[in-house]
């Protein structure tokens, strides 16, 4: 059955290429995990993840969305140009948070009250930002070519460079500075397997490059930064705002604790379906040039999103904190029953994610940064509430849950409508 999907449908072939990378990369992850989380205590994960948030935040706008239109021009001179524009905009903000770090140092200032040597993590923040939009750049194009075995190769390089490198330096007793520097151990060993690639494979496409910023491209794909990064500024607040927010209400291990779950809801899923994610976008923007259907495509990847996430959820809510408490020790037990609490959440949130570039394509996108915006004020409403009113964290993060249980479901009617007669 699955050899015939495979050749009846280049979508469903693409799909399997970086879902077998990913359940590579991910058995690495799971294989791992167990004997990683007994190196660490939920403070050291609560600190490195108030650390990550604020890197994964800055690299979601580093490059003002352009590498997002990499994918999309005709001819690949185009393309290579945005990827000029994308990372020198990336650059640039670099630069930028590198003298808001001397100012920091010089004011005797630091966003990492709690971490050892906070002034060489706020010069770190930079490095890790560009390095990861650096990442996000190179997958675009790698998509667009459609190289998605390529793709498949980068998840598993990142992942054995990560977990193996936090593994060592956990057994060296670094804390919470062994689980950054194997995060960024795994990121630039996944920027220099795509620029190895780029100098083998397409150095033909970049040897003739000006290395220019072509200001009339960027104006006429002006509708991302200045749509699409406003979007993206809100969906932060979704993203990592539950993190700065629990870090305000709760001490660091309830933010460890919730890292830990959130792993396990998106180990199995999450990488799955941003691989679904990355091939519906290549997928749909092909389809929305030649005949401007989608809504098969549409379907399509919902109903694989469903089976995906489907089981995963019904593990979770059956033996959540029992499993994890078996898996990763005692010590994170608690981190179980928050992913309980949270499974309906990450089911819908998951289907949504996979389709989520829709908006883009039709050119909806000023539509999905109004509804974005009641999604990221749920997720504001919900954790303020919890931690003003329950002051319990489990309460909280069950209103949180309902609440953008509800949102996702809604924005999934949403597109599905918004493409039904397209």
């Amino acid at each position: 059955m699955i050899t015939g999907l495979r050749n009846r449908s280049g979508f469903l072939k693409n799909t399997f290429k970086l879902v077998a990378g990913t359940a590579v990369s991910q058995a690495i992850t799971l294989l791992l995990a167990p004997v990683i989380a007994r190196l660490y205590t939920p403070a050291e994960m609560g600190l490195f993840t108030f650390f990550m948030s604020l890197a994964g935040g800055f690299a979601l706008i580093a490059t003002l969305r352009y590498e997002m239109a990499i994918i999309l021009p005709q001819n690949d001179r185009e393309s290579v140009d945005l990827t000029w524009i994308s990372t020198a905009i990336a650059f640039a903000l670099m630069l930028c948070l590198l003298a808001a770090a001397l100012i920091f140092q010089l004011t005797g200032t630091t966003l990492f009250a709690g971490f050892p040597h906070a002034t060489l993590l706020t010069y770190l923040l930079p490095v890790m930002v560009f390095f990861t939009a650096t990442g996000n750049i190179f997958q675009h194009w790698y998509n667009r070519k459609q190289h998605y075995r390529s793709l498949a190769v980068s998840k598993i390089i990142n992942s054995a460079g990560n977990n193996v490198m936090t593994l060592l330096l956990g057994l060296a007793g670094l804390g919470a500075w062994g689980l950054i520097t194997g995060n960024l151990t795994g990121l630039l060993l996944f920027n220099l397997f795509f620029l190895v690639g780029l100098t083998l494979r397409y150095r033909d496409h970049f040897r003739f490059s000006t290395f220019r910023f072509n200001s009339g491209l960027a104006r006429r794909y002006k509708e991302f930064p200045l749509s699409n990064t406003p979007q993206m500024l809100v969906e932060l607040i979704q993203l990592y705002g539950i993190i700065y927010l629990l870090k305000i209400f709760y001490v660091p291990e309830i933010i460890g604790l919730y890292a830990l779950a959130q792993r396990v809801l998106q180990a199995p899923m999450w990488l799955i379906g941003t691989s679904l994610g990355q091939v519906f976008y290549k997928e749909a923007s092909t389809h929305a040039k030649d005949s401007g259907f989608l809504f098969t495509t549409v379907r399509k990847t919902i109903r694989i999103a469903l089976m995906i996430a489907a089981p995963v959820v019904l593990i979770l809510l059956i033996s959540g904190p029992w499993l994890i408490g078996f898996i990763f020790g005692k010590a994170w037990t608690e981190a179980g029953q928050i992913a309980r609490i949270l499974a309906p959440m990450m089911f819908f949130d998951f289907i949504r994610a996979t389709i989520a570039q829709t908006p883009l394509i039709t050119g909806k996108t000023r539509n999905m940064l109004y509804i974005s915006m009641i999604g990221a004020f749920l997720t504001v409403v919900s954790i303020i509430a919890g931690g003003i009113f329950f002051h319990n964290v489990l309460a909280a993060f069950m209103v949180y849950s309902a609440l953008m249980s509800l949102y996702s479901a809604g924005v999934i009617w949403w597109i599905l409508n918004m493409v039904r007669n397209r």
